[in-house]
């Protein structure tokens, strides 16, 4: 009855104004985003894959307790429910495992990167000539990168710190193609059915990827660390899936810098971490890179 009600008031709000309830459930789905990182970054988790799939597993219980009425094989709509969330899982588990070796305020302004990587792929797609304009605010996201990423005499481990680096850039872009792919799945899907395949791939990959390592976790404090990730990566993952199903990528992508400005502010209450130099100003690069990036797509569609 009580999640009914939600839905309905939620759907009002929808088809009252489907930008500014999608620009919500932006805000909103980041903080919960930069909580769920933060629950892994507090448990220090070392085997990235157990915790995915425990993780998982709780949300497809939860989610299957709540939703089992739902249509889970959405006809002509399925084979890019599994692309996007296949490419969705891959990029998670390459971002947790590089969350490791840096802190969170440095793993979101690399994440932030995204927008960027998104309009040269859309560019790609459409045989679009790349602009000089838009070459140079790459190149001053690149700048930012390797500032941001360049170690700094307090890293313990510099050459594993630039592997973290490498991997939420690789996640960037891979999360960045999944983006693309979950507009094509419609918003008659529902958002709990897209989470549902995300965590289904989840579980498949980090089974793959456990495999390997053979090995097990237990700590004090593990099933607090492990529930808190799941609840607020599950809730996180449905408003942003509903957010990204419902209008195009391009007019909320600047929304996800929120999710920055969280984390740092996260990060320095919590672990006490703030910038060195190096990462105050590889950010503002990026950041300005993205948003002058943004600025002026902006301006071309009028």
């Amino acid at each position: 009855m009580f999640i009914s009600t939600i839905s309905r008031h939620l759907k009002e709000m929808e088809d009252k104004n489907t930008l500014r309830a999608a620009i919500i459930y932006m805000l909103v789905a980041y903080f919960f985003h930069a909580v769920q990182i933060t629950f892994f970054k507090y448990g220090h988790f070392s085997i990235v894959p157990q915790s995915l799939f425990i993780r998982s597993i709780s949300s497809l219980i939860l989610i299957f307790l709540f939703q089992q009425q739902q249509n889970y094989y959405p006809k002509l709509k399925t084979q890019y429910l599994i692309k996007s969330q296949l490419l969705g899982a891959i990029g998670s588990s390459l971002y947790f495992y590089g969350l490791n070796f840096i802190s969170l305020s440095e793993a979101a302004i690399l994440f932030s990167t995204n927008s960027i990587w998104s309009q040269l792929i859309v560019s790609c797609m459409k045989r679009e000539h790349i602009t000089r304009s838009r070459l140079i605010n790459s190149l001053i996201c690149i700048i930012g990168i390797g500032l941001v990423s360049n170690p700094t005499i307090s890293v313990e481990d510099p050459f594993m710190h630039i592997i973290g680096c490498l991997c939420i850039l690789v996640c960037s872009v891979v999360q960045s193609l999944s983006y693309i792919t979950m507009k094509q799945i419609g918003s008659e899907v529902s958002a709990t059915i897209v989470t549902s395949y995300f965590h289904i791939m989840i579980i498949i990959t980090s089974s793959l990827w456990q495999q390997y390592i053979g090995r097990f976790e237990y700590f004090t404090g593990y099933w607090f660390y492990i529930f808190g990730f799941a609840f607020f990566t599950l809730f996180g993952q449905i408003l942003q899936f509903r957010a990204q199903t419902i209008v195009t990528y391009d007019k909320i992508c600047n929304y996800t810098y929120s999710q920055t400005l969280y984390v740092i502010i996260i990060d320095y209450v919590l672990f006490r971490k703030i910038l060195s130099l190096n990462g105050f100003i590889g950010g503002c690069f990026i950041l300005f890179g993205v948003f002058k990036q943004l600025s002026e797509d902006k301006k071309l569609r009028g």
